[in-house]
């Protein structure tokens, strides 16, 4: 028994000796003769052409959002509001003071109305005959008062009215003479100042009001809101994002040890871990021109190498349904 079971295991060691030997079986006919292409793998990040993050310029209540995420936009439309009342009112007040600026400006470079004229001469008539008849009062009560016949207290009243005339007499003159010989250029000057001021205030309640309005800078879609209407708000907070999603590409970059192999043209391969079954071809369509620290910072940590890196741009198809800002790996074919 025990010289069988000697002669099994001999037997066993020259099969597997034999095998070991045996020549190797020809390479499979379809991967014969293919070389292995060389590649270049990168992180990167699917962006938007145009891409703009709407912020409040205006502090106050956020009163209404007219958008949602998804929604497509053409350019100056209104996408949200602030609570802007009191801007309104002060704007309403600002082009009230243009017209009544407008209206003083335009009468005074008319000049004054037949009606007027007529009126500040019958006026200096009537001032000069007032100041005459005061002025012979006087005259007369004042040879009372030197001959001691008029008390000083009756004195007085007759030289003040005879002031007063005189005052009431030089004011209608000057009246007369504006009227006359029309607005002096001075004040024609003063009266345009002014309405240039007005239309300045109007412009900045226009500017500040405008602020208190989002609109679209650009056809495209709302990717994000980050806001919700009644929240209060403060300068420089974001309220929308906007992005056009039919021109989207491939940020990447590359690392210098790499540089010399990249071509304008060359094939690439883009692949996302949230979607394993998905892959596109792209091709690279821009390389920058200046080094850089590497921005793109991959969420593995066996591909975070501490290079400088030159951006580049990849093409992505239409029909990828990757979402902007989605990280993204590429592979470059050097052949």
């Amino acid at each position: 028994m025990k010289t069988e079971q000697l002669l099994c295991k001999a037997l066993l060691v020259v099969l597997l000796l034999a095998g070991c030997s045996a020549p190797p079986k020809p390479p499979d006919q379809q991967t014969a003769g293919r070389p292995k292409v060389a590649s270049v793998y990168a992180y990167g990040i699917i962006e938007a052409r145009h891409h703009s993050t709407l912020s409040a310029k205006f502090p106050g209540k956020l009163e209404e959002i007219l958008v949602k995420e998804g929604d497509v936009v053409q350019r100056g439309q209104l996408l949200a509001r602030f609570e802007s009342r009191e801007l309104e009112a002060q704007l309403a007040a600002a082009r009230a003071d243009v017209r009544v600026a407008e209206a003083t400006l335009a009468e005074a470079r008319a000049g004054f109305r037949p009606q007027e004229i007529t009126e500040a001469e019958e006026q200096y008539k009537a001032a000069v005959a007032q100041l005459t008849k005061t002025e012979l009062d006087w005259q007369r009560h004042d040879k009372l008062h030197s001959d001691g016949v008029l008390a000083a207290s009756d004195w007085d009243q007759t030289k003040m009215a005879r002031d007063q005339a005189e005052a009431a007499h030089n004011a209608a003159q000057a009246r007369l003479n504006l009227v006359q010989q029309g607005t002096r250029p001075e004040t024609l000057a003063t009266l345009t100042r002014r309405l240039e001021l007005a239309r300045a205030r109007v412009g900045q309640a226009e500017a500040a009001l405008a602020n208190a309005q989002l609109t679209a800078p650009f056809n495209g879609t709302i990717t994000r809101k980050h806001r919700e209407e009644g929240e209060a708000m403060d300068i420089g907070l974001p309220v929308l994002d906007i992005s056009t999603l039919d021109d989207r590409y491939v940020r990447t970059e590359i690392d210098e040890t790499d540089l010399g192999k990249i071509r304008l043209g060359q094939q690439t391969t883009i692949s996302a871990t949230g979607f394993p079954d998905l892959c596109f071809t792209g091709q690279v369509t821009a390389i920058r021109q200046q080094m850089g620290r590497k921005q793109l910072i991959p969420t593995d940590p066996a591909k975070i190498v501490d290079y400088k890196v030159l951006e580049i741009e990849v093409s992505l198809p239409a029909e990828c349904p990757f979402p902007i800002k989605l990280p993204v790996d590429v592979r470059i074919a050097l052949e």
